[in-house]
């Protein structure tokens, strides 16, 4: 029964979308800031920040999941929701004590303690899931998170590059690397690379395509080649290539704090 949840959490200073992925049977998710919408998986709707996702089968026994647990974790999950979080966390408490194979409880309650800020007792609760279930992504990814905003950048990176080696394709981790790459730890290139392999595993995403852009002038790369036309042509030139010469210059994207 490995829960996911989906939480999301804003750098001190403007930044790209940190997201959320997921657990044992994997919930592609992504809590975007306000005017956004990156996705997970493409064309994939992101659910709202904090908001558990599923309940599956625990990752080293194939032990049914007790009916009794199944209710309790629901009820808890059901408390989560309604923001009655002080019940939420007893709940989980109680859980994560009766089944200690179990890495949802642990995972949630990070998660309730990160929405509260409560950095240190959620790092100690994804440490304490990982331990349960060290494939589990939305720990792994979560736990970047609050490395990071604990000054703790090279162990966030690393919680970051966990959750790509648990899915490769899970987009999300590459925007969180991005953001960790081009803010905190002063490597454009590398954020340039991670922030085009989120677009390539997301789709389009405007917000994100304009600090692609933004990179490449930063780093001297190329602009990337439009796409050919039929028959892998090159499309013709714009007949008004040139604008007025009053005209403003395209405006390139500002990253928002998400929500």
């Amino acid at each position: 029964m490995a829960l996911v949840a989906a939480c999301h959490s804003a750098p001190p200073r403007p930044t790209a979308t940190e997201a959320a992925p997921s657990a044992a049977a994997p919930v592609k998710n992504v809590a975007p800031a306000p005017g956004t919408s990156p996705s997970a998986a493409a064309g994939a709707p992101a659910p709202h920040a904090g908001q558990p996702v599923t309940l599956g089968a625990p990752p080293r026994t194939a032990a049914p999941v007790p009916e009794r647990a199944a209710q309790q974790y629901s009820q808890a999950l059901s408390m989560m929701k309604s923001g009655r979080t002080s019940d939420a966390e007893l709940e989980f408490k109680q859980l994560a004590l009766a089944y200690p194979d179990l890495a949802g409880p642990e995972v949630n309650l990070g998660l309730l303690y990160l929405k509260a800020s409560r950095y240190t007792e959620a790092e100690a609760a994804f440490n304490a899931a990982l331990a349960r279930n060290p494939d589990n992504a939305i720990a792994n990814d979560e736990l970047g998170i609050v490395e990071r905003k604990l000054g703790k950048f090279a162990e966030a990176e690393a919680a970051y590059q966990r959750t790509i080696a648990v899915e490769p394709n899970y987009a999300p981790a590459y925007l969180n690397l991005g953001v960790l790459y081009d803010l905190y730890l002063a490597e454009p290139q590398k954020a340039l690379e991670q922030f085009e392999h989120y677009l390539t595993l997301a789709g389009d995403n405007k917000q994100v395509a304009g600090w692609v852009i933004e990179l490449r002038k930063r780093v001297g790369a190329p602009a990337a080649a439009p796409p050919a036309g039929p028959g892998g042509t090159p499309p013709p030139a714009s007949p008004a290539a040139t604008p007025p010469a009053a005209a403003p210059p395209p405006a390139v994207p500002t990253k928002k704090e998400p929500a």
